[in-house]
This record gives C-alpha cells, sequence and structure tokens, in this order.
C-alpha cells in the first residue's frame, strides 16, 4: 500500500481583492460550494509515494510547492481530488509554526511531546536529546519570539528527531540553518531514511536535492512538468532557469595597455574548439600585448554557464 496517493488534485484560491469578490467568495462557503474560479494553483496532481522513498519538489516560486505540501499536512483542504495519506506526518513548514511564541524553547519541547503522545519517563528523555539536538544554549529557556529564524529552525527540527514520523515533508528548512546544522541534519536525514522513513522536500538547492533525494517532481504553473530522478529533474529544472541568464560577453579592454590580444582552446589534436565535453583533454593557448616589453602576467579562470566561479589559477 502506498504511503501517499494522489488522484486527479486540484486547488483554487478565490481572487478576494474587492468586495464584490469576497462576498462571493463567502456565499461560496456558506453554502459549501467549491471555489472554481480564481488562482487555479494545483491542476490534476497524481502522484504516488511508496514507504521509504525519498522525492523532491522543485519548481520556481508560485509553482503550487508549498501549496500541495500544506495539502498533505491537513494544514488546508483540496477542491477537488482524492487525496490519501497511510502513515504519520512531521511537517516543517513556516518558521515557527506548530509553536507558541510566547512559551519558551522548552515548553514547547513538552507541549510538542504530549502531542505526539510521549509520557512520563520517555518524555523527559526525549525532551532531554531534543535540546541537546537543538544546541542553542541558555536560549532554551527563553520565549520563543526572541528566537533567529535558524534558532527556531533548530527547534523544529530537533522535535521531528525524535517524533520520528512516518513521512518527513520539508520546506526550505535547511536553506536557514548554519552549515554545521545542515550537516548535523543531512546525517540524520540519511538515519532516517536508511531506517524506513519517507521524506518529501520542497528546496531551490540543487545540492540538497540530489544529496537528498532519489526521485524528483518538477512543479510549474501548477502541473507536474516532469517526473524522475532526482538528479534528471533537477539538472534539467535548473539548465531551464539558467537558460533566461544574460549570455557572458568578453568586456571591452584598453587596447593601449596590458590585455589578451588572441586566445583559443584546442583539443589532444590541437584543433581549434568552441565547445569541451566532460572528460576532454584540452589545450588553452593566449597571445599577450605587453607595451614595455615585459613579461605580462596571466590569469585563468572557469566560470559556468550561469556564471558561477568554478575554478581559477594565475
Amino acid at each position: 500500500m502506498p504511503l501517499i496517493e494522489i488522484k486527479n488534485l486540484n486547488k483554487f484560491y478565490p481572487h478576494v481583492s474587492n468586495n464584490k469578490q469576497r462576498v462571493k467568495s463567502m456565499w461560496q462557503i456558506l453554502n459549501n460550494r467549491p471555489v472554481t474560479t480564481g488562482s487555479h494553483v494545483l491542476k490534476d496532481i497524481n502522484l504516488t509515494v511508496h514507504k521509504g522513498e525519498s522525492l523532491a519538489i522543485v519548481g520556481r516560486n508560485g509553482a503550487g510547492k508549498s501549496t500541495l505540501l500544506k495539502i498533505l499536512s491537513g494544514v488546508i483542504q483540496p477542491t477537488s481530488g482524492n487525496i490519501q495519506v497511510n502513515g504519520t506526518i512531521g511537517a516543517l513548514l513556516e518558521l515557527g509554526s506548530g509553536f507558541d511564541p510566547e512559551y519558551t524553547g522548552i515548553d514547547n519541547l513538552k507541549l510538542s511531546a504530549a502531542l505526539a503522545g510521549i509520557r512520563g519517563q520517555q518524555a523527559k528523555e526525549k525532551i532531554n536529546r531534543m535540546i541537546e539536538f537543538a544546541d542553542i544554549g541558555d536560549y532554551i529557556r527563553e520565549p520563543v519570539k526572541n528566537y533567529s529564524s535558524g534558532m527556531v529552525v533548530r527547534l523544529g527540527f530537533a522535535v521531528i528527531t525524535e517524533t520520528k514520523p512516518d513521512l518527513l515533508i520539508t520546506d526550505e528548512v535547511l536553506a536557514v540553518g548554519d552549515e554545521n546544522f545542515q550537516r548535523k541534519c543531512l546525517a540524520w536525514i540519511d538515519h532516517y531514511l536508511s531506517s524506513g522513513g519517507t521524506l518529501l522536500l520542497v528546496s531551490h538547492s540543487i545540492y540538497h536535492v540530489q544529496k537528498i533525494a532519489h526521485h524528483a517532481i518538477w512543479l510549474e504553473k501548477g502541473h507536474i512538468r516532469m517526473r524522475g530522478s532526482a538528479y534528471d529533474v533537477s539538472q534539467a529544472y535548473h539548465y531551464d532557469s539558467v537558460s533566461e541568464l544574460p549570455e557572458i560577453t568578453p568586456a571591452k579592454v584598453d587596447q593601449s595597455g596590458f590585455h589578451v590580444a588572441e586566445a583559443a582552446i584546442y583539443n589532444h589534436e590541437h584543433q581549434v574548439i568552441d565547445e569541451v565535453r566532460s572528460g576532454e583533454t584540452v589545450y588553452f593557448k593566449a597571445r599577450l600585448y605587453s607595451p614595455t616589453g615585459e613579461a605580462p602576467g596571466l590569469c585563468f579562470g572557469v566560470v559556468s554557464f550561469d556564471n558561477q566561479p568554478v575554478y581559477g589559477c594565475r
């Protein structure tokens, strides 16, 4: 039996920018009529997730990713379609969701343990481990409203580590924590998945998608545009995103001073090429101009097609 099964899922958000639209939406709610106009944020979504699977959801802002996670978590209801979840769910969505900002960190941990049905000596042991995992020092006895975003994520993730739901849903939480905490979370997620846990991850980080997930779907304007391995889907999404970046063009330099007069890339047969394949041996040759006759220095660098530095030397 699948852990998650979604069939023909649709979600509309009604337009409520003026009084007429607000009254119409309220009338539909009072008459228990589904909203069929407005922003159609999810369109005929069909998805099956099995126990032990790690699935990433990628897409641009507004594609419907967070809405889909909220529906799975029970935060909001779909407009139409069927959804079945066969197991317990732990969700890390908006920062601070599930915590009372007026309560201290430790009080919120106690409350989370109680809501998860953890009692007695077991609760004390688990709360102590949560405090150790969160590692926020004396702030654990301060109200959550005084926490930074990173500290809130630490507290939320600490709860997940001890409640260990059948399905863990995360929405960009790893983008908030510091590097050391990210490594700790990744190590815990690896253990969680190896012990049979199931993960749904929303992230704009291609590294996290390929590191954590085995499969992925690409949402675009409410539709599933692509599904497959995490690597294939994330690479296709990445290429599509960077295709809209401005083309990198050579900068104009003062031709009277030191500059590169000519440059070319050669393959192993000493032929000039403009494309390099992975694993291929190439040679870079440049002719430099020196106005004084002194030997100039040369800096050499490589950037990716999205203008990110890859390598440099001098």
